[in-house]
């Protein structure tokens, strides 16, 4: 036989009547818990939801405080609003702006969201409160939020990129217009023009260089890139990897070292990107260290990798900027003007060509003052392969 609510002392009341079981059948099949107290806050009844929900059986609830189900650290404060809601008992729900949480027998922690309600007066005074397990929608929310802040810094960047984009280009394109105005000239001398002509050169080559690298970043991203992976001797790449950069190291009046090999050093790899990554790591060192400075390139065999090193004495990298120098965009302030020049992709690039390879690459620097050092790892080959080895088209993925 079925029994009506249970006081506070445990003591049954008389059987119920009909519309008493149809509020039990209501009570068992909602999907939410369900935990009825009077107006002092003792549990009067629960349903099977508030069982799973809790991991208490119903037994060891009834004539209990409801606090119990909350953590300590909320109990005090929820006596006071329990109180307020018998003296105005409405409909309402609790969750809205709030943190709330309810507290497992196991001592777990979970947020809830509550919706109190008063039962009719020939019940007495009695609250009933359904709870809902809010983590999956708390999850639900936070992923939402993190989506949200991503794609606001997406938006920042595509800001910045526009305006680093319009910087890099103006000046270049300012001075071929310029050179266009002493070309045209009928008394520019012999001399003026082949300096026009040189300068031309110089100004067209970084304008590709800088378009070449925003679309290589992309192409990675998209896995749209493919190596061409054979033996590659390092000698070989630092030489043409210096001599793109020559120009602009001799501009800046740099001394550039490039310290011999003490053995020869053999990489599998695409001879064409790892020059742009020397290549790149080069450049950066040169925008970075002010005119008349000195660079180092070295490489060696370290713990079964290659190493490539280029170090500088540069402006230094800030500790906490040294975890975001790869990041697209990303530019360290340098000279009166706070800005070195480029897009901030070379690095970026890098680090995408770098483990396309297989390899890694880090920075370290004591700080502002004190020049930095990139690190390039990649697999070592012991020996050059013999001539049987063939290079293969490989389609290399995103990282």
């Amino acid at each position: 036989m079925l029994t009506g609510i249970s006081n506070s002392n445990g003591e049954p009341t008389p059987p119920m009547s009909p519309s008493g079981r149809l509020f039990h059948g209501f009570l068992e099949a909602a999907p939410d818990a369900v935990v009825i107290i009077d107006a002092g806050g003792v549990i009067v009844r629960v349903n099977s939801q508030s069982e799973k929900l809790f991991g208490y059986r119903r037994e060891e609830l009834i004539g209990r405080a409801l606090e119990v189900l909350m953590p300590e650290r909320f109990r005090a404060a929820h006596v006071g609003k329990r109180r307020t809601f018998v003296a105005d008992p409405q409909p309402r729900s609790m969750g809205r702006g709030l943190q709330l949480h309810g507290l497992c027998k196991d001592g777990r922690e979970f947020p809830i969201d509550v919706s109190l309600s008063p039962l009719p007066p020939e019940a007495g005074i009695l609250i009933a409160g359904t709870i809902r397990d809010m983590t999956a929608q708390r999850c639900l929310e936070g992923e939402l939020r993190q989506r949200t802040l991503e794609l606001e810094e997406a938006d920042r960047q595509k800001d910045q990129f526009l305006t680093v984009v319009a910087h890099e280009f103006r000046s270049p394109l300012a001075v071929l217009t310029n050179l266009a105005h002493i070309l045209r000239s009928p008394q520019a001398s012999a001399a003026a023009r082949q300096r026009a002509v040189d300068a031309l050169e110089r100004q067209t080559t970084h304008m590709v260089r800088l378009v070449e690298d925003l679309l290589d970043v992309s192409r990675v991203r998209r896995g749209e890139v493919s190596l061409r992976s054979e033996s590659v001797d390092l000698s070989t790449v630092f030489s043409k990897a210096v001599e793109m950069d020559l120009a602009l190291v001799e501009s800046r009046k740099h001394h550039l070292e490039v310290v011999q090999f003490a053995e020869p050093l053999w990489v599998s790899g695409d001879s064409t990107r790892l020059v742009q990554i020397v290549s790149n790591l080069l450049t950066n060192a040169a925008k970075y260290t002010p005119e008349g400075g000195n660079i180092w390139l070295s490489a060696s065999r370290e713990d079964g990798a290659v190493a490539i090193r280029i170090r500088d004495n540069g402006v230094g990298i800030p500790k906490e900027m040294l975890s975001r120098v790869f990041d697209l965009f990303t530019q360290i302030e340098s000279g009166a003007d706070g800005r070195a020049g480029g897009l901030g992709v070379g690095l970026t690039l890098v680090r995408q060509l770098v483990q396309l390879h297989g390899g890694t690459v880090h920075v370290t620097s004591d700080g502002p003052g004190h020049g930095s050092e990139f690190v390039v790892r990649l697999p070592s080959l012991l020996a050059r392969p013999n001539a049987a080895s063939m290079a293969f088209e490989q389609h290399c993925p995103t990282d």
